[in-house]
């Protein structure tokens, strides 16, 4: 379950553009009904309540559609959608948006959270929080808003990235262990160890999972137990994909890569 150096024949990335304008210290960056959505840091302190923290609208070609599309929020992270709705990671709080005109709906605040990092949606009513200081993942009901602690584990490792498979098994990218786990049914299983810091993780439609790893600088591939490097990137952080587009933000760059997905 190690790394095996070298590309995947299988896949071919191509870069098709670089998004960098307006952007400070992108965190993750995620589509939804033909639009980007990137989350914006800020100043470059991932729990300072600044108020800095900002959310851009993007189309799938480049087009910066609005910087600040969302304002006012602290440190953004994961972004997920349910129920129409937009649901962002933001240090103690789970921000709700309208992610067709920007309105904040609703602010989850978790009072035991410290670092949420990333959100996923199981598709049965359910957004996932991942708090990475505390090992900890929280449920919240996305018609009540009401919030219960899914799983707390010293095994978590710091999780970060959050990913459902089609089957609904919850794939959990450890930052402190430097692994890739699988939870079902509260038991967790190792897919895959040797990474450095995994930060994003995404599963495809064929289970495939692509994982970004920020202090390795690279976007890896995991399928059937192996894990193989498909390119190099600086510092990536919540990948996001859709209609054969993978997103990778590089914060200390402020810009977002733009690749498509060649299988």
């Amino acid at each position: 379950m190690g790394i095996t150096a070298g590309i995947v024949a299988a896949f071919t990335l191509i870069l098709l553009f670089n998004l960098n304008q307006g952007l400070k210290y992108p965190e993750s960056s995620q589509c939804y009904k033909g639009k980007l959505y990137i989350s914006n840091i800020g100043n470059p302190l991932p729990d300072k309540k600044d108020g800095n923290g900002y959310i851009t609208l993007a189309d799938l070609k480049g087009n910066i559609l609005k910087r600040k599309f969302i304002s006012g929020l602290n440190a953004p992270k994961g972004i997920s959608f349910a129920d129409g709705k937009l649901f962002v990671a933001d240090i103690d709080t789970v921000v709700v948006a309208n992610p067709q005109n920007g309105k904040i709906l609703k602010k989850i605040k978790i009072p035991q959270a410290r670092f949420l990092y990333d959100t996923a949606y199981d598709g049965k009513g359910y957004v996932y929080v991942s708090d990475t200081q505390t090992n900890t993942i929280y449920r919240i009901d996305t018609k009540t808003y009401k919030v219960s602690s899914f799983i707390k584990s010293s095994e978590l490792q710091g999780p970060k990235g959050i990913a459902f498979t089609r089957s609904r098994k919850m794939i959990v990218a450890s930052w402190g262990g430097g692994k890739i786990i699988q939870i079902e049914h509260n038991k967790f299983k190792t897919l895959a160890t040797g990474l450095v810091n995994p930060d994003g993780v995404i599963v495809l439609d064929d289970n495939t999972i692509l994982i970004s790893d920020f202090s390795a600088g690279a976007i890896y591939k995991l399928k059937n137990g192996r894990i193989e490097k498909l390119t190099l990137s600086s510092a990536p952080a919540d990948i996001g994909y859709c209609k054969d587009k993978l997103f990778i933000p590089e914060p200390f760059l402020n810009n977002v890569k733009v690749f498509e997905l060649k299988r």
